[in-house]
């Protein structure tokens, strides 16, 4: 069938693109940052929402890549669209921003803005006329029977990471929920000042756990310190001056 693609060949476009993606990110913050960070969302040298997005703009933008318009047009909705709903989840699932481009003019609620997305349309234009030519014969040029080898490797691979990143955010969300709690115990304005700096002291420790096993998400993710967290972290400041 003219245009099919197989799973196996949109699995290595994921990996190669995600790997792309990550080295982009970590030149990108290397230039503005003057650090070398792991911007890897896994913990592997891999960030999937690049690998989703190329996957996507691929499947969706082939029809359209011999009009240079419609193809940055395409680029720009697919990106912003996918940028919008990964931003959201993620807020809704652990009640943090992973990333804010609120600072930046024409946002919506800091999960997107036009200029990363015009950004995004002039990828689109690189990615189509550019990279992927290059990529896709790449792909196509390995023997087939290195292809169920390589396919099942790398896929082991992924999986592993996966559940070991989602089984990390699982504890990461407990935390942020107990944190939470002590939160509102705090703001009941408790009149036992002993059981109040015991909710404290105990609310350091969870923090100092937090940063401990998850340094390395708020070092990708400066960001995450906005929302529940940074209120969270008001509270506490001032009932510990409160009580002292």
């Amino acid at each position: 069938m003219e245009g099919y693609i197989d799973w196996q060949t949109l699995f290595f476009f994921f990996i190669v693109y995600s790997v792309i993606g990550w080295l982009l990110e970590v030149i990108f913050h290397i230039y503005t940052e003057k650090k070398l960070i792991n911007r890897g969302f896994l913990y592997g040298p891999i960030c999937p929402i690049y690998g989703n997005g190329a996957v996507l703009m691929i499947t969706f933008l082939t029809p359209l890549e011999h009009n240079v318009l419609y193809l940055f047009i395409g680029g720009v909705v697919v990106a912003t669209v996918i940028e919008y709903i990964t931003g959201y989840i993620l807020e809704l699932a652990f009640d943090t921003k992973w990333w804010d481009y609120s600072s930046e003019p024409w946002n919506i609620k800091g999960y997107i803005c036009i200029r990363f997305s015009l950004m995004w349309g002039i990828g689109a234009l690189f990615l189509m006329k550019v990279i992927h030519p290059k990529v896709a014969s790449w792909i196509a040029a390995i023997p087939s029977i290195m292809v169920p080898i390589l396919y099942h490797g790398i896929l082991i691979a992924f999986v592993v990471d996966l559940t070991l990143t989602i089984h990390s955010l699982i504890e990461f969300r407990t935390i942020l929920k107990e944190l939470r709690a002590i939160k509102e115990e705090l703001n009941k304005k408790l009149k036992d000042r002993e059981q109040e700096w015991d909710l404290i002291k105990r609310a350091q420790g969870i923090q100092m756990k937090f940063k401990k096993r998850h340094i390395s998400f708020l070092r990708i993710y400066p960001h995450l310190t906005k929302g529940k967290l940074e209120e969270f972290l008001k509270t506490i400041k001032s009932k510990k001056r409160d009580v002292k």
